[in-house]
């Protein structure tokens, strides 16, 4: 290494030098602290177990946990009269705090998921990329309660991947600290506290963005699932695995299957049922078929009769999944490249997007907890990202669609592709709305799913789509005769706009270089919902009750405006109610008995009626107590019905 640094030297100049210098102390950096990880788990009690034994118990206490989560849910579940659709569901934990359920099947998901590839790591388990597992020992009560320092270790391991991956594509700096330099606090058996600082104060721009856009898809998909569980009796449809299954429009799987076109149709402006682009090798309605399959299989293991956490692990030999996958729809090929890619591999963020497993002897293990709690559309997108799939061979559809969406509310949009001299510039939709003129690029492009690396080259994409949509407006303000001939004469003049449109929940606050950025999502339900409501479910029985309470008006008048969707730009509101629920929190975890790390990261408070209320300005009394008037009449109504009828 010293070699090459004085290499880099003479060949570049006085600085390279300290540059390499610099790059190779961080990778040794990087090298510690994954082999000090490796070093705390091998001296544990579960480190003197053989490897195999090792997998085996984190994998029972993942399913043990999550056994225990399901009992805490329902009887939650039970006890609970109306649900807030905008802050997901919570239960208490075993000291009494409430705790979000979805947050604890996360945890559960990746602490296995990093468990098993941690280990396959330390034990060469791979053939290629795809975690390959040695025959798994049944184990007891004891290693599955050792193993709970496994899961710690393989938490601490995703940590510093995380910390690692965000110092090299997001910047910042690592500082060791020792001695007196030790923060305040610091426990006396700590002799080092490793602290990454990240380039702007608290967290960059990009990493900000990036997080709001994927909490907002997240929030998206379990709405949806709600209204449409709600309001169309979804999970009433399906027919199952068990005859032949064919595609949708035809059949459907579950009415989890059903969400998920759907979900996915409205964010990318087409009909995946229509799409035959294959990213990653598959349909995205193959895509969603695959994990729909699964997912039943899950349910199924749950709902045995003599079910336990023992149950949720489903060993099933490949070629009898090839079997169940072909006979509901997916070709003999599209069913194997289905199974390799959806198979825990070294890139696996968790085990939603990758839930299968591969054993010896021609065995997939499928890990239940994390197909029963999936939300399908997320899995699919959050695979594709992973893997760097783009969806936008689709862009055509995605722009079609968004003039369609102006169209039926009576707003011109217009496509045209217009030449001057040696540049062409490609309009995807220009809105001509009162005295404004809307230069939209529109954009379908796939989320980071919160990882740094794929966060930092969308951050890369968005610098470069606010220079296209600048240009393309420029050009109207250089060329007006672009205007008069492809918007009319009477439009010459007007002000003119640039934004870039995404088709997944991607926006921001203030603009890039004058360029405005937004998405699908939020512009739909500007054009076409007058206010924004909040939604809380009300069980009636077997029936529920969704019930809307406006809070914030979109428009000063009965109609949307150019000049409301300006104000609407300017201060998009589903973002500002993101960032309204920000917060920052310190992440601590060890990586030996002697060296502390520490690093700031972005977490968001759950989103209520009266936290909505207050962030627009809203009473939030008088909506409580519109809230709760409802909810005492679904009492009675409760009441009622369960009253025994007399004669």
């Amino acid at each position: 290494m010293a070699d090459f640094a004085a290499y880099a030297r003479q060949r570049l100049g006085t600085n390279a030098r300290d540059k390499v210098t610099a790059v190779l102390e961080l990778i040794r950096l990087v090298e510690h602290g994954y082999r000090s990880i490796l070093d705390v788990l091998a001296k544990c009690a579960i480190g003197k177990q053989p490897p195999a034994v090792r997998v085996s118990a984190c994998i029972s206490r993942g399913c043990y946990d999550y056994n225990d989560l399901l009992r805490r849910r329902d009887s939650a579940l039970r006890k609970a009269k109306q649900l807030d659709l905008a802050s997901g569901f919570f239960i208490p934990d075993e000291a009494g705090s409430m705790v979000s359920a979805d947050a604890v099947v996360e945890g559960i998901a990746a602490s296995v998921a990093m468990t098993v590839i941690m280990e396959a790591y330390n034990n060469q388990w791979f053939a290629g990329d795809i975690v390959a597992l040695p025959a798994l020992p049944a184990v007891g009560e004891e290693a599955r309660f050792q193993s709970g320092a496994t899961q710690v270790m393989a938490l601490f391991w995703r940590n510093w991947q995380r910390l690692e991956k965000r110092r090299r594509f997001q910047g910042g700096e690592i500082r060791t600290l020792k001695g007196a330099r030790k923060p305040a606090g610091t426990h006396p058996q700590i002799e080092a506290v490793i602290q990454y600082l990240p380039p702007e104060e608290g967290m960059s721009e990009a990493e900000v963005y990036d997080y709001l856009a994927n909490e907002r898809v997240r929030d998206r998909l379990t709405q949806t699932f709600m209204e449409m569980s709600v309001e169309h009796r979804l999970l009433e449809r399906g027919v199952g695995i068990d005859g032949v299954v064919k595609l949708p429009p035809t059949d459907l799987v579950s009415g989890e299957e059903g969400h998920a076109g759907v979900s996915l149709s409205e964010i990318l402006g087409y009909s995946i049922a229509s799409d035959m682009e294959r990213p990653g090798g598959l349909r995205l309605l193959e895509w969603v078929r695959g994990y729909s399959v699964l997912k039943e299989l899950g349910q199924r293991q749950t709902e045995k009769a003599d079910a336990s956490a023992d149950s949720f692990t489903l060993v099933i030999p490949e070629t009898e999944l090839f079997d169940i996958l072909e006979r509901c729809g997916l070709e003999r090929g599209v069913a194997n490249q289905f199974v390799e890619q959806t198979l825990l591999h070294r890139s696996s963020r968790d085990m939603f997007d990758c839930p299968l497993v591969r054993l010896q002897e021609g065995k997939i293990l499928l890990f239940v907890p994390a197909v029963v709690d999936a939300n399908i559309a997320m899995a699919v997108l959050s695979n594709l990202s992973n893997r760097s799939e783009q969806l936008s061979r689709k862009g055509k559809a995605f722009e079609q669609h968004i003039r369609e969406v102006f169209q039926r509310n009576n707003i011109p949009a217009f496509a045209f592709t217009a030449k001057r001299g040696s540049e062409t510039y490609e309009y995807d939709a220009v809105v001509v709305w009162d005295d404004i003129i809307f230069v939209f690029e529109c954009k379908n492009r796939s989320l980071s799913g919160n990882d740094p690396v794929q966060a930092y080259y969308f951050d890369l994409e968005v610098q470069s789509q606010a220079k296209q949509a600048a240009r393309l407006a420029e050009a109207l303000q250089r060329y007006p005769d672009i205007v008069e001939k492809e918007l009319g004469g009477e439009h010459v003049g007007k002000k003119i706009v640039p934004c870039v449109l995404h088709s997944l929940p991607y926006a921001r606050l203030e603009p890039i270089d004058g360029v405005y950025f937004t998405d699908a999502s939020s512009l739909t339900r500007f054009l076409e919902q007058e206010y924004f409501r909040v939604k809380v479910e009300h069980k009636i029985g077997s029936a529920t009750l969704l019930h809307r309470t406006a809070l914030k008006k979109y428009w000063k008048a009965d109609k949307p405006t150019a000049e409301d969707l300006m104000r609407e730009l300017s201060e998009p509101f589903a973002l500002s109610l993101s960032v309204d629920h920000l917060e920052m929190t310190r992440v601590d975890f060890a990586i030996s008995s002697k060296e502390e790390v520490v690093m700031p990261e972005l977490t968001r408070k759950p989103i209520t009626t009266r936290s909505a209320c207050e962030a627009v300005g809203a009473d939030a009394d008088i909506a409580l107590k519109e809230i709760a008037e409802v909810s005492r009449q679904a009492a009675r109504v409760r009441n009622r019905v369960a009253r025994p009828r007399k004669r």
